[in-house]
């Protein structure tokens, strides 16, 4: 016989409390790992930009003037400052599902939401380097010795930006939070966490190729396929965040293929924090609440199921009777 619906219930309440510290403790880990893992992506990012200068393709960074290798210097700094806003504005509060910020903004705007490819502002910073190579591009672009801090106070994110109907962690919940709802939040939000750099890998690329740096015969699929492929497996050898991809054409004049090895950014999730100590250390926080939230969901659910028997066994007594022989 399952024992006491009430105390059962004592602590189902003990453990729910237990479910808020730790979703809380969740939401201020990636806080603390995200900061980390923007600063990271900036610092990497801007070394793969370099390395596919100097050294994959030095004579075709040498090439420009002084003045478009300062736009592309811009450019790729302000695409730094970019993934380390969105990277810390990704993140949102634990919810349950009817309550969730991200699944209501998502629901919301689902019927007029369209496909949106790597940010087109800064290709635009590249208008120079459409025209002839003759061309000079403006004289009033930023020196190459702006210092990152430099940049508009906007674009230095210094704590996560929240939805308009995000909740407030002292507001009463119409749902109960469960261990599920951490699991489903924290696979979002990994999830999203590579969405943001394969878009960074994608806009780095089309600045590189917008700038000759990148052959411009390079096709716009190859270029998503260098951002988005085999992000979470592990690092290969070579420099870090770096794709080498090898290119078959058609030779018109000698009716034959040719193979073009490409050198692309591909930002990488592992390598990243490969590199960087915080952000490794920000992921074993994460490794370990997520040990913690296994063992508690086992728990939960077995609290659930017992208070489901006891309910059950309770019901049957209720409208049993023993009949007359």
């Amino acid at each position: 016989m399952a024992r006491a619906i009430g105390q059962i219930e004592q602590e189902i309440a003990v453990l729910d409390q237990t479910v808020e510290a730790i979703a809380q403790a969740f939401y201020d880990a990636y806080q603390e790992y995200l900061t980390v893992l923007g600063q990271a992506v900036r610092r990497q990012l801007v070394l793969a930009a370099y390395h596919i200068c100097t050294h994959s393709y030095p004579e075709q960074f040498t090439s420009l003037t002084l003045s478009q290798r300062q736009t592309l210097q811009q450019a790729l700094r302000q695409l730094a400052q970019q993934a380390k806003r969105e990277l810390i504005e990704s993140l949102y509060p634990v919810a349950p599902p009817d309550e969730d910020p991200k699944l209501l903004n998502s629901a919301r705007s689902e019927a007029t939401a369209e496909p949106t490819a790597a940010p087109s502002t800064h290709i635009d910073l590249f208008a120079a380097f459409g025209q002839s190579a003759e061309s000079e591009p403006p004289d009033d672009l930023p020196p190459d010795d702006l210092p990152p801090d430099n940049l508009p106070e906007d674009s230095e994110a210094s704590s996560p930006a929240q939805p308009d109907d995000a909740l407030d962690a002292d507001a009463p919940r119409s749902e109960q939070l469960r261990p599920r709802d951490i699991a489903r939040w924290q696979s979002a939000l990994e999830s999203e966490i590579l969405e943001v750099l394969q878009t960074i890998s994608h806009a780095t690329n089309q600045v590189l190729q917008q700038a000759k740096i990148l052959p411009d015969r390079l096709p716009e699929p190859i270029l998503e396929v260098a951002a988005k492929a085999d992000l979470s497996s592990e690092a290969a050898s070579g420099p870090p965040n770096l794709m080498n991809l090898l290119i078959e054409s058609e030779d018109e004049e000698r009716s034959s293929e040719s193979v073009t090895q490409i050198v692309a950014v591909r930002l990488r999730l592992s390598e990243i924090e490969f590199g960087d100590a915080p952000a490794a250390t920000g992921r074993l926080k994460l490794r370990h609440l997520l040990t913690q939230l296994s063992k508690l969901g086992r728990e939960y659910r077995h609290r659930q199921k017992e208070r489901a028997v006891a309910q059950a066994e309770a019901a049957w007594r209720s409208s049993w009777f023993d009949e007359a022989e």
